[in-house]
């Protein structure tokens, strides 16, 4: 039971840092050498390393989730 806590725990604080860093990329425009989009504004803002690295966060949360969950002892 506490390690399926710890999950969600891990997979709600990687949502939010991920929805944050999204929306803050995506509300700043940005042309980072000619690359535009949300990649250029992911670039330029610099936040595509902590997106990144909540995305992971996130994705190991629900893996522990997961496991825990369908686990048969």
């Amino acid at each position: 039971m506490k390690k399926i806590i710890f999950g969600v725990l891990l997979t709600i604080t990687g949502l939010i840092f991920a929805a944050f860093s999204f929306i803050y990329a995506a509300l700043n425009p940005w042309d980072y050498n000619g690359i535009g989009g949300l990649m250029g504004s992911f670039l330029g803002t610099q936040m595509l390393g902590p997106f990144i690295i909540s995305v992971l966060i996130l994705v190991i949360g629900l893996a522990i989730v997961g496991f825990e969950a369908y686990n048969k002892k």
